[in-house]
């Protein structure tokens, strides 16, 4: 049974033809195996050129350094080989090293949970390791690392700091009530409770726009078949990634783009124009698709062809409706704006439910209204500026919610007089916000974080 006491190793590279491979090992005898390949005892933090040789076989040559313990990244004695790139010679001298007796095939992030289980990093800078491997935009990269150098954490040990110096001030009163009389005086006990949940709000609507850099917005451009999704998706774009012509129901499956607004990595979908009667089965394949993508939409944009008699489009709306029941996630994209607006089309955005709903007109022709587009988007997908703005996983916001609820409360039972509820609901926001740092946590959670690392970090 794997233990935190084995010692573990792992290619940390990514695979493929490279100029170096770096094989990482990571335990109590890491210095062993440097003596068993290389013939050496290495100097910690020198670099030696060597052979790696096993049982007079040679399985590599190139560089050797020891990291000593507890200075290196998981806090034990570190060994780290580092040989030609390319599929074979890595694998042949990890193979080597995992033949030794005592050492294992690391698992995916074990490195990095050694390194918080040895107090490296905490839980939020060891998750922001895994962020910034696969960061994807430069935004988030900068986001991400600001993680790891401890910036969200720094938010996060803020609030639990006021937040356990006022449930020390609390159990002291319940434990002498005699000594803290003044308690309630001056309005001090409400003022200290407004600060804690203006800071839980400062610290979510941060974090909200880490996991936007983190995960990306998505957005679905939906309407009736030929109203200019595909156009729209290509000029965003910047180049043709869908097919554009003047046949209804062109479009039959699902056409991504990537773009990047404000620095947030924003995912466009392009469906098949939805409508009850399909011509076929393959564009009725394309219109079910199209449903599921508005089920997972942070924003639609319903697409209205601006230069011709609406057809459809109340039943196109309604059926959009059905699975995004939120209309503050939904846009109303008039197309065609280089040519004249149809009365039509105008009368019934001035009827309900349009007239309600966020309004753009845009020519992908002449390229009008697509700054403005942009401008409205960054505004409806809550787009902060970048600087200040740290990495975050659902599981923060999540926890920092729930932290915010027990805030709340606490400011609505304090009121009453009732200090032991009101600690313990204090108590609970605590504990929500061990979560995110690691403070307060369980093995299945650090099981599944870091099931998804790379094997070598």
């Amino acid at each position: 049974m794997a233990t935190i006491e084995d010692t573990i190793a792992a290619i940390a590279t990514p695979p493929g033809r490279g100029g170096i491979a770096i094989i990482r090992v990571s335990g109590s005898k890491a210095l062993d195996v440097a003596k068993t390949l290389t013939g050496i005892t290495p100097k910690p933090r020198q670099v030696y050129f060597k052979q790696f040789k096993l049982n007079n076989e040679v399985l590599d040559e190139g560089v050797v350094i020891y990291f000593a313990s507890p200075n290196s990244y998981t806090g034990e004695d570190i060994v780290e080989f580092q040989g030609h790139g390319g599929y074979i010679s890595p694998k042949r001298v990890l193979n080597g090293i995992l033949s030794i007796e005592g050492v294992r095939q690391a698992q995916p992030g074990e490195f990095t949970r050694r390194a918080f289980l040895n107090n490296k990093m905490d839980l939020a800078a060891a998750e922001a390791v895994e962020d910034l491997i696969s960061a994807g935009s430069e935004s988030a990269a900068k986001a991400a690392l600001s993680s790891l150098e401890g910036n969200f954490s720094k938010n996060v040990n803020e609030l639990t700091d006021k937040i356990t110096n006022f449930r020390v001030r609390i159990e002291a009163c319940l434990d002498f009530p005699e000594e803290h009389e003044d308690f309630y005086e001056s309005g001090k006990t409400d003022k200290e409770l407004d600060d804690i949940e203006a800071l839980a709000s400062k610290t979510i609507r941060i974090a909200n726009q880490g996991v936007k850099l983190n995960e990306g917005a998505k957005i679905v451009l939906a309407g009736s078949p030929n109203a200019g999704k595909s156009s729209l998706l290509n000029a965003l774009a910047g180049a043709d990634k869908a097919i554009v012509t003047n046949i209804p129901g062109t479009t039959r499956d699902v056409l991504t783009a990537q773009v990047e607004i404000e620095g947030v990595p924003v995912t466009i979908t392009d469906t098949a124009g939805i409508r009850d009667k399909p011509s076929d089965e393959i564009e009725a394949i394309g219109i079910q698709k199209a449903i599921d993508e508005l089920k997972k939409a942070d924003l639609v944009l319903f697409m209205i062809d601006g230069s011709k008699p609406p057809v459809d489009v109340m039943e196109t709306y309604t059926k959009v409706k059905e699975f995004e029941s939120n209309t503050n996630r939904i846009m109303v994209i008039v197309s065609k704006a280089d040519k004249d607006l149809c009365s039509d089309v105008k009368e019934l955005l001035c009827s309900e439910p349009f007239k309600e709903l966020k309004q753009v007109r845009t020519s992908t022709k002449t390229e009008s209204g697509l700054d403005e587009l942009k401008k409205v988007l960054v505004e409806a997908l809550g787009i902060m500026p970048i600087e200040g703005v740290f990495i975050a996983r659902r599981r923060h916001i999540a926890a920092l919610e729930k932290a915010y609820e027990y805030i709340v409360k606490a400011k609505e039972i304090v009121a009453t007089g009732d200090l032991v509820l009101c600690a313990q609901e204090i108590r609970q926001a605590q504990d929500y916000l061990g979560e995110i740092t690691g403070t307060v946590t369980s093995d299945d959670i650090l099981g599944k974080i870091f099931s998804t690392f790379c094997i070598g970090k």
